[in-house]
């Protein structure tokens, strides 16, 4: 549970500040930015400082791979809605925006409903990794 509320505590304070910036308030937006980046920095050297390294280092790769599922599947949810743009709008300079592009050009997916699905099946497995590694850690 506490890798699950960290990760969705960093992701929805990261596209807070960035939808902010879009938006047009970028005082405010840096000054949020500053406070996750130290918070970002002290959770690293605390986590570097108590690490052991040794066989399990496979739960590791889980923990990552969740928050980077999880980032996905909310990020964008969060940075359009704060920056007032549609839901699952697909940009044009990123090159995952470009792949993006191409991908529904070449298929004719429906934008809304392939993101949907496909951010609601990376939450889930996200989900269920972090809070598997999480339930591991306490037994």
């Amino acid at each position: 549970m506490i890798l699950l509320l960290a990760s969705i505590l960093l992701i929805g304070i990261e596209a807070l500040y960035e939808g902010l910036a879009l938006a047009g308030h970028k005082t405010i937006a840096g000054g949020i930015e500053s406070v996750y980046l130290a918070l970002v920095t002290l959770a690293i050297f605390a986590w570097l400082n108590g690490k052991k390294i040794g066989p399990y280092g496979g739960k590791y790769i889980q923990i990552i791979g969740g928050y980077v599922l999880m980032r996905f599947a909310i990020f964008d949810i969060i940075y359009n809605l704060v920056a007032g743009i549609p839901l699952f709008f697909i940009g044009t300079t990123k090159w995952s925006d470009i792949l993006w592009n191409e991908f529904f050009a070449l298929t004719h997916f429906p934008v809304g409903m392939f993101f949907g699905m496909l951010k609601l099946i990376c939450f889930l497995i996200g989900l269920t990794w972090l809070l598997k590694n999480d339930y591991k850690r306490r037994l």
